[in-house]
């Protein structure tokens, strides 16, 4: 049984395909094998895949793969530029209304969970426009006190956002703080949950064991070294210094201590290792609060039942309408 392959169905009722899940689990894979059977345009959901020029260590689709199916909401900032969950809800929206327009199936692929859930499941972000002197201060007071002191200050203004943050991650700590202190109220307060905009096929890629996704992630940064990671580093620094989104991402910040002479290739590949693990425990745990996920486990299913069942799915939504 597969899916039908023309739609004839009302745009309004043609489902957003998402497919979810931690990194190098193999959902770029599966998309674009839906692609082969399906009339399909891809919307991309990380929030490192949007910089231009960060290719090879975001494992971003390459330029044969980006031939085969078009995709969107990839290389549309510098890294120097700030690009909040509030620009790709407005972006990530326009692209899916124009691929149901057309008649196709928007698949909405990634693992940054603050994107999909602000794109798809009704959460609404306050636009509040940044604080450049109050981020100036926050960002001295963590170079001074450490991350830890600016992480205390977020606990204390907004509980429930702490627990969604990495304390290291500055950048989102200092952010949530400017805006509950903007607002006057907890940034989780502020932001509100409304009825999801579009019919969703949510496909979440899992493991029973993690022990497979520390394989998956440890072939990955072997084969991003061997494709000339550190090239694409020099580059960035060489052009646009030590930036934000270079500093947050796996495994950049690691490529630029190794380039700085702070610490030897194996300590970078052991550290990058590492942080791209517990990356893939936090979106696993992101996406375990979905109870309308429908989950496969990459490591006991073939990738072809995955495909086939993920198919059926597909089929069985159009036979409910």
């Amino acid at each position: 049984m597969s899916a039908p392959e023309k739609l004839n169905i009302e745009s309004a009722q043609i489902p957003v395909i998402v497919i979810v899940g931690p990194t190098a689990s193999g959902k770029t894979a599966l998309s674009l094998k839906l692609a082969e059977k399906l009339p399909v345009e891809i919307v991309a959901c990380d929030s490192r895949t949007i910089y231009r020029r960060m290719d090879i260590g975001t494992a971003k689709p390459s330029a044969k793969e980006q031939l085969l199916v078009r995709h969107h909401l990839l290389d549309v900032a510098d890294v120097d530029q700030v690009y909040t969950a509030a620009n790709y809800k407005e972006e990530a929206t326009k692209a899916i209304d124009d691929i149901r327009a057309r008649g196709k199936y928007p698949i909405v692929c990634g693992g940054t969970g603050l994107y999909a859930r602000a794109l798809l499941e009704g959460f609404s972000i306050p636009a509040v426009a940044p604080n450049i002197e109050l981020r100036n201060q926050l960002n001295a007071l963590a170079e001074e006190q450490g991350n830890n002191f600016l992480f205390e200050k977020l606990q204390a203004l907004d509980t429930v956002t702490a627990q969604r943050v990495n304390p290291n991650d500055r950048f989102r700590v200092v952010r949530a703080i400017e805006v509950s202190l903007a607002l006057g109220k907890p940034f989780s307060e502020a932001a509100t949950k409304n009825a999801p905009p579009y019919p969703t096929i949510w496909i979440g890629m899992g493991v029973k064991e993690r022990q497979y996704i520390k394989g998956l992630i440890e072939h990955r940064f072997d084969e991003q070294v061997n494709a000339g990671l550190m090239d694409e580093v020099r580059g960035l620094l060489a052009d646009y210094g030590q930036t934000r989104a270079l500093l947050n991402a796996v495994p950049y910040k690691e490529a630029i201590a190794y380039l700085a002479g702070e610490i030897s290739i194996e300590q970078a590949r052991e550290l990058s290792l590492i942080h791209n693990y517990q990356l893939a425990r936090r979106q696993l745990m992101w996406f375990r609060t979905n109870e309308r996920i429908n989950w496969f486990m990459v490591d006991t299913e073939s990738r072809e039942n995955i495909f086939s069942d993920v198919l059926n799915l597909i089929f069985k939504f159009h036979q409910s309408i």
